[in-house]
């Protein structure tokens, strides 16, 4: 029976891995639920249960291999295999976050690229050629793209949502500014400007 793991729990683990990473290149062999908490500002409570949805990690009164730790939790979240990118939308967000995937992400191949301006059409970023809406289709139905990321205007949404729904795409990261749901595909709609008025909230309300 699979065990149910929470949204919650899930986007911590990615915390979880950059927190480890980081010790691991400071030269930390090890961590315990307390020291490790209080680095990331959370409590080691919160570590050990979701970790503990997972299975068993670390030893009482050893810790955390950090390595070791960090290793598992990137089999968990999947960023151990290589996918396959599509990006829909090639302007300054679109460019930026390629250049954010190839300095950071190189699991995350970016395969195919499309925009619908002329002026863009037939450029190279990293490889491979912007694509024209026909021939992007052709590779998007054709198989082999795992991830689409979407950075084109709300108004542009429902022009590809049929295409990606009828497409073997696994999953979609959204920065279309607008929420969108797609039929037995996994899609992250991320708000840019969501935690940036979270930080006003804060700014305003201090205690």
């Amino acid at each position: 029976m699979k065990t149910y793991v929470s949204d919650a729990v899930i986007k911590r683990l990615p915390r979880y891995r950059r927190f480890l990473k980081s010790l691991k290149e400071q030269g930390t062999d090890k961590v315990s639920s307390k020291q490790l908490g209080e680095i990331m500002d959370v409590t080691a409570s919160q570590i050990r249960q979701d970790l503990n949805h997972f299975g068993g990690f670390g030893q009482q009164g050893y810790g955390y291999g950090v390595e070791e730790l960090g290793d598992r939790l990137g089999e968990i979240l999947g960023v151990d295999k290589t996918y396959n990118v599509a990006f829909i939308g090639c302007g300054r967000l679109g460019q930026a976050l390629m250049n954010f995937l190839i300095a950071n992400e190189p699991n995350y191949k970016i395969t195919a690229l499309c925009d619908i301006r002329p002026e863009l059409q037939g450029r190279e970023i990293a490889g491979v050629k912007i694509d024209n809406v026909e021939d992007f289709n052709k590779k998007l139905i054709g198989g082999g793209i795992d991830i689409v990321i979407l950075t084109i205007p709300a108004d542009q949404v429902e022009a590809v949502r049929d295409l990606i729904e009828k497409s073997d795409v696994k999953g979609v990261w959204n920065f279309s500014m607008t929420e969108m749901v797609i039929k037995g595909k996994k899609v992250m709609n991320m708000h840019l400007s969501d935690s940036l008025q979270a930080l006003t909230y804060y700014i305003n309300h201090p205690d």
